[in-house]
């Protein structure tokens, strides 16, 4: 959403033709953006380690916030560093064996937020590296929500079914990711509740033999 909105609130500057020739408002923007995606994953941080303080697992309410937020940002850098670059007349030659750094700039988008998390997740959870990959798959299909208005939008479309297709993607993204992480860390959490619960049992049973 802050995202979204930096890019709407500075499209004035990039789309002015008495502008154009600043080219330094384009690293602006992108400036702009990180501090507004950073915004944007501190109130998802926040938002999730809310609903898991509810839970047996408390993470750490500002860790969570901070580590997410911080992942956040570092993902939309990298996300708009070549539409930046193109902006600001350093076309960015993607035939070029440029593709292997856009794979690796791909890799660390999607690991970005995950292993930020794990950093605090594995101080009160088993096996919290599993928390990586699930989330990986969880945005990769969720993702796939987002890109879905793409092909059925131009510039004939209007602004109003653009912005309830692409809002009802980013929804339909959301709950997917939410779903996905969701159950497993129930069941997760399920598994440690009994791995607790047998070793209690066996305290109490050596207690008795001896």
């Amino acid at each position: 959403m802050f995202p979204v909105a930096a890019l709407a609130a500075s499209s004035w500057s990039i789309d002015n033709p008495w502008l154009r020739w600043l080219r330094w408002l384009r690293w602006l923007r992108w400036l702009l953006v990180i501090v507004a995606g950073g915004l944007d994953g501190a109130s998802l941080g926040f938002a999730q380690s809310m609903v898991l303080r509810s839970s047996p697992l408390r993470v750490p309410v500002r860790g969570w916030t901070l580590a997410t937020g911080v992942a956040a940002s570092s993902a939309w850098s990298i996300g708009m560093l070549p539409s930046t670059l193109n902006d600001s007349g350093h076309a960015v030659d993607f035939g070029r064996p440029l593709w292997a750094g856009t794979i690796v700039g791909a890799l660390i988008l999607l690991l970005s937020i995950p292993v930020a998390q794990w950093i605090v997740l594995r101080r009160v959870l088993r096996r919290a590296w599993r928390w990586i990959p699930v989330n990986v798959a969880a945005w990769m299909v969720g993702l796939t929500f987002t890109l879905l208005p793409g092909p059925f939008v131009d510039e004939q479309t209007t602004a109003g079914v653009m912005v309830v297709a692409f809002v009802v993607g980013g929804i339909c993204m959301a709950a997917t990711v939410a779903t996905c992480t969701g159950l497993w860390l129930r069941r997760e959490l399920g598994q440690e509740l009994r791995i607790e619960s047998k070793k209690r049992v066996s305290l109490r049973e050596s207690g008795l033999n001896a």
